[in-house]
């Protein structure tokens, strides 16, 4: 492969990683899937390549390196938010101490609340 090939499939490659980087800011999880398949198919272009890397590659290097670490902190931002989340259900759920009687009245505190006011 040649230089300028390579600089090519670099400059697809930071495409790609902006392309993620909008399907993680919108929550689009089907489409973040599909670019899966995509990002691997650069793997093996990026293992193979040995030739000279010039100035070009050196900055989309750099870009690549620099998008990949946002969309990393982007992926965990939304993993921390569903886990949030998914406590609080949780938390709710669990507090909820309410019961029907045999006269359909409910007896005890229910909370259904997902902002955590006790802090």
């Amino acid at each position: 492969m040649q230089t300028r090939e390579f600089e090519r499939h670099l400059g697809s490659f930071v495409r790609l990683l902006k392309k993620e980087r909008t399907y993680l800011i919108k929550d689009d999880g089907e489409n973040l899937i599909s670019l899966l398949s995509e990002k691997e198919n650069f793997v093996k272009i990026l293992e193979e390549y040995h030739g000279d890397v010039s100035e070009k590659a050196r900055e989309l290097i750099t870009k690549i390196k620099v998008q990949q670490e946002e969309n990393l902190l982007l992926t965990q931002q939304a993993m921390s938010y569903q886990n949030m989340l998914m406590t609080t259900i949780k938390k709710n759920l669990g507090n909820s101490a309410g019961t029907y009687s045999k006269s359909a009245q409910v007896k005890g505190e229910i909370r259904t609340n997902l902002i955590d006011e006790e802090v």
